[in-house]
């Protein structure tokens, strides 16, 4: 028995909105996923240094006495995105086959633990690339609010569903078309960056002058995720889509995850950005949880499944009116080791894409990321 808010390609209804629920970001959901991730981003990760530059939440006296916390942190902005994936699953992707691409995703105001966040879909479009196809792809575009019905995030998103049993469907495409990249005039622009420590971790910081357009700053770990990770993170958005938990499937990878373990990886290098948003991404190729391909095709490769993550830069720019920040337009890239217990994976779910496998890796993300960085002036 389908559930009721589970739709195949074929009832999705171009203007429609899809009113998703909501869920609490409690200071455990927003803590533990830094520490799961490796997220070395100071903003989500220090609440005293977050205070100092401004970020205090407007309603810390209601949380104070409703829910008992003291001083809520920022949100990391990579929690957000999952946030509002996972809110939207039901209604959107729970029949899912992949998610294909996301397009112009800005983050609004700042997210604080003990947040409501409330989630909508607006269906832009649907389309369908060939006479009697099986399946087909929804555009929307997801809304993310708080308990103030401010806007915390936003971005298009386009996911390829299957159609009803049985159900055949005819050429069709009223996808709309979305800009390049977002507009830096409508983006939500960082407080002000002043007095930050030179040193994180015991490593000098890099500010916007340190760096070189072309450049790759390659991730200072690597790792594969268990299916406890994808799992947690999964549970605490409120993510049930089934095809990360079928047998049939591997139990693939949720691509939320991906992102998260790649945007940690190289989170060393730029530890106190502030994310505005990004221009486009993709999931290029599946990922497993490690131990559990490890367990299917009884290996032990400390390599199986194992992430890396760099990413390259793209453009700098510079706002007139701020001298504290830049502007890095940034390629973010995670590659896969490729294993022969990956490889039979692959075999046994069918995937396609083995060509791409170059020197035992295939690129598993991509996505054009906008992030302010602090500059030399911002730092003590």
């Amino acid at each position: 028995m389908n559930l009721v808010s589970s739709k195949h390609i074929e009832e999705f209804v171009q203007g429609e909105v899809l009113y998703h629920g909501a869920i609490q970001v409690t200071p455990f959901r927003n803590r533990e996923y830094i520490k799961k991730f490796n997220k070395n981003y100071s903003l989500g990760a220090d609440s005293k240094l977050a205070g100092s530059l401004g970020y205090v939440d407007p309603n810390i006296q209601i949380k104070k006495q409703n829910f008992g916390i003291e001083s809520p942190s920022l949100v990391s902005q990579g929690y957000l995105f999952n946030v509002g994936f996972g809110l939207s699953v039901h209604d959107i992707s729970f029949n899912a086959i992949a998610n294909l691409s996301y397009k112009n995703l800005r983050y609004g105001v700042p997210a604080y633990e003990g947040d409501i966040l409330f989630a909508t879909s607006e269906v832009l479009g649907v389309e369908v690339k060939k006479d009697g196809a099986s399946n087909g792809s929804v555009q929307v575009k997801t809304t993310i609010t708080n308990q103030d019905s401010k806007v915390v995030l936003e971005y298009v998103r386009q996911v390829l569903v299957r159609a009803s049993k049985g159900k055949t469907l005819n050429t069709q495409s009223t996808i709309q078309d979305q800009p390049e990249r977002i507009g830096l005039t409508e983006a939500m622009m960082p407080l002000k960056f002043q007095n930050l420590p030179k040193k994180f971790n015991d490593e000098n910081v890099k500010a916007y002058e340190d760096f070189g357009i072309d450049e790759t700053y390659e991730g200072t770990f690597s790792k594969s995720i268990s299916l406890v990770d994808f799992s947690w993170l999964q549970i605490s958005t409120l993510n049930d889509a089934s095809v990360h938990h079928t047998p049939g499937s591997n139990f693939i990878g949720y691509g939320g995850a991906v992102k998260s373990t790649v945007e940690g990886e190289v989170s060393s290098h730029i530890p106190y950005a502030y994310f505005l948003g990004m221009n486009s991404g993709s999931h290029d190729a599946p990922t497993y949880p490690s131990d559990i391909v490890q367990t299917m095709f009884a290996s032990s490769n400390e390599d199986d499944e194992k992430i890396v993550g760099s990413f390259k830069v793209l453009n700098k720019d510079l706002i007139e009116t701020r001298d504290d920040f830049g502007i890095l337009t940034i390629e973010l890239c995670g590659d896969k080791i490729v294993t022969d217990a990956g490889l039979s994976a692959y075999e046994k779910a069918g995937f396609k894409g083995v060509s791409k496998i170059e020197d035992n890796k295939i690129r598993v993300l991509t996505m054009e990321m906008i992030v302010a960085i602090p500059t030399r002036k911002a730092f003590e």
